[in-house]
């Protein structure tokens, strides 16, 4: 996963640039295909993410003050940055107490309601403090329609520094911006589009449409490109049971070839997470895939503690529409 967020972000940095300098199971229709673009382009994803970034609020602020607070650990937030590139920063402090040097990462952060994965790792001293940042990717935000962040719930993974041991992982801490203060700043969030995979009305998982725009969705779906050529499907996953749920792709094939494509992503209760089933460019070159024309794939629904299959479906077939852009065009 960590390979794929480096490759979109790849994307993802060269449109922020450009965007500060401007100020069940069903089969693919007949003849419809998605054609892969040359290296250079990324015809649906810098686009979506152009708009995405033009839309972005940056004014949501968060207070100075104590956040977490025990016998061992206390942590501070000292406001939130929108500056860096690669995403909007939780500027935190962390005081030990434990007696012995620790460092602290988070597992997972929820924005809005949807799971990301943020990046935290900072390196206290024994009976000293350190500051640090929590970055949420833009990525993260983008693929999850967030325009603005209203409210950050995060939890805090301690392990000790030398070993690298667990030493404890923190209850969710929860942080609200001015933006879920102000009624003129509240958002309303764009109903998600895309092709049904499974629901059951408890969990449901959608092929995502990766446009962020208005015009809505006619129910096909292309891959996004990146820029090393690796095409990818966004995954929307809606957990509403009362359990933790694994989602992750069992079978995957493009043009009815096998390909090693892992998505497994974990949702907390009443959450939900967009995250992306990549077909890497080796993998496509293998098989001498240009064009592809079908994407199929099967998916397993586990609870994340007993790991209990709770269900599993069929091969899905992604109804596929032909990219008629420009692959150069950006």
């Amino acid at each position: 996963m960590k390979r794929v967020l480096c490759l979109i972000l790849c994307v993802l940095t060269a449109a922020f640039c450009c965007a500060c300098g401007e100020n069940q199971p069903t089969e693919a229709t007949d003849g419809s295909s998605a054609t892969a673009p040359t290296e250079q382009a990324d015809p649906d994803g810098s686009s979506a993410v152009k708009s995405f970034m033009a839309d972005f609020d940056d004014t949501p602020t968060v207070g100075d003050k104590i956040i977490y607070v025990d016998n061992e650990m206390t942590v501070n937030v000292h406001g939130i940055n929108y500056a860096p590139i690669a995403g909007p920063e939780l500027h935190l402090t962390i005081s030990n107490s434990f007696g012995k040097d620790i460092t602290v990462q988070s597992p997972y952060a929820i924005v809005n309601g949807y799971m990301l994965t943020p990046e935290l790792s900072i390196d206290v001293p024994a009976g000293k403090s350190k500051s640090g940042n929590m970055t949420l990717r833009y990525t993260g935000l983008a693929y999850s329609g967030i325009t603005c962040v209203r409210t950050i719930d995060f939890a805090l993974r301690v392990v000790e520094t030398k070993s690298y041991n667990p030493i404890k992982t923190t209850e969710l801490i929860s942080l609200k911006t001015s933006a879920a203060a102000s009624p003129d700043k509240a958002v309303k969030e764009k109903a998600v589009e895309g092709q049904t995979a499974y629901d059951n009305k408890d969990i449901r998982i959608l092929f995502k449409d990766p446009s962020y725009n208005a015009k809505g969705s006619d129910g096909t779906l292309a891959p996004v490109y990146n820029n090393d050529g690796n095409a990818q499907l966004l995954v929307y996953i809606e957990n509403n049971t009362d359990r933790t749920v694994a989602v992750r792709t069992d079978d995957v094939t493009v043009n009815g070839y096998d390909l090693t494509s892992v998505m497994n992503r974990t949702v907390l209760p009443g959450k939900r997470a967009v995250d992306t089933v990549t077909f890497y460019r080796m993998d496509l070159d293998e098989y001498d895939i240009d064009t592809i024309d079908s994407i199929k794939m099967s998916f397993q629904i586990k609870d994340a503690e007993s790991w209990e299959t709770i269900d599993s479906t069929d091969m899905i077939a992604v109804k596929l529409r032909a990219d008629k852009d420009d692959p150069t065009e950006t």
